[in-house]
Parts: C-alpha cells; sequence; structure tokens
C-alpha cells in the first residue's frame, strides 16, 4: 500500500535548478509559488517539506548560482591566459545573460538590487560578491606581476571597479532592455586598463 501522505521521491539538485531558473526569471518578489511549482513540477507542500518557506528555498537557489554561475566566472579569471582576455570572457558571459530574452541579466545583482538589505540574504550575497572580488584581485594582480597592466592602482581597487562597473551595466542593460549599455560599459572599462 502507497502511502499518500508522503512526498514522491525527486532529485534536489534538478529541483533547486529549476527553482533558481523560476526565480532567475522572475526575481524573488515577481515569482510566486505557482510558478515554482511549474518549474519544479513540485507542489507547494512538498517544496515547502524539503527547503523551506519561500525565502529559504530562494537562499538555497541563490547559493546554487552562486556555485554554478558565479564559480564559472572565477574559473574563467583564473585562466593561464593574458588577464584582459579573461576579463573580457567574463563580461561576455555576462553580456550574453543580458541578451539571453526575458531581462534575466545576472541574479546575483537581482538579488542585490532587491533584497540586499534583507538579513536572510546577507551571508549568500557576500559570499558571491566574495567569490568575484577574490577571482577579479587575483586576476589582476597576476596581471600587475607580469607587466600586463599599465595601471598602478591596487589589485583590490581594480576587481572592485570591474565588479562594480560589470554589474552596474549590466542592471541598466536589463533596465534599459539594451544589452549595448553592458558592452558599451564593459569595453570602456577594459580600454582604461590597455
Amino acid at each position: 500500500m502507497v502511502n499518500s501522505g508522503r512526498p514522491r521521491s525527486f532529485d534536489k539538485d534538478v529541483a533547486l535548478d529549476a527553482a533558481m531558473q523560476a526565480f532567475w526569471q522572475g526575481g524573488f518578489d515577481g515569482t510566486t509559488y505557482t510558478d515554482l511549482e511549474k518549474a519544479t513540477g513540485l507542489h507547494r507542500q512538498s517544496l515547502s517539506y524539503v527547503f523551506g518557506e519561500k525565502i529559504s528555498l530562494f537562499r538555497l537557489a541563490m547559493a546554487h548560482y552562486i556555485d554554478k554561475r558565479v564559480e564559472k566566472a572565477a574559473a574563467l579569471l583564473a585562466r593561464d591566459l593574458p588577464v584582459m582576455q579573461n576579463v573580457r570572457a567574463v563580461f561576455d558571459a555576462w553580456e550574453a545573460d543580458v541578451s539571453s530574452g526575458g531581462g534575466r541579466g545576472c541574479l546575483l545583482v537581482r538579488t542585490t538590487a532587491e533584497l540586499g538589505d534583507n538579513p536572510e540574504m546577507q551571508d549568500v550575497l557576500r559570499r558571491g560578491d566574495a567569490c568575484l572580488m577574490n577571482a577579479f584581485t587575483q586576476a589582476f594582480r597576476r596581471a600587475q606581476d607580469n607587466n600586463e597592466l599599465t595601471t598602478a592602482l591596487p589589485s583590490e581597487a581594480l576587481a572592485r571597479l570591474a565588479v562594480s562597473a560589470g554589474q552596474g551595466a549590466m542592471l541598466q542593460a536589463v533596465a534599459r532592455r539594451d544589452p549595448g549599455i553592458s558592452r558599451t560599459a564593459h569595453d570602456a572599462f577594459l580600454s582604461l586598463l590597455t
């Protein structure tokens, strides 16, 4: 006899990825439980049972995004190639997110704008920011050690500028529905370093 009160089995990682995609599309406030049910194929009770309330699920989805997407940017910056090529690759990936349709942009950027002051999101947002900052700082430090950059600015300052310019440009491009905004800002940033 089957116990009907028990949630059906499912792959938590697949469900979390689907929830991440739903939140990435709609943001926290714009994503309903109906959206999450459609995306994951799970009922609200199952989602709440496994992941907790909506903010807990969002926090887990954000952490999943950092592990999946932000770490990918860090890996691009760590490649054994000229720093400008690596930074361009990261900016290209961000521009692809802006251009992908639906106005998604970057979930880390959108979440910082939407819930940056929410205490339940502070740790995960700081982790995403720290991951990017560390990756850019290390990349710029290597570039300075290899005399690839003409600027004497500290690598940490260059990293903050790269992250701020990149994220700000993505936010503007999504808000204005004009992917060219991010390309223009990224190109300008790169031209200042070469």
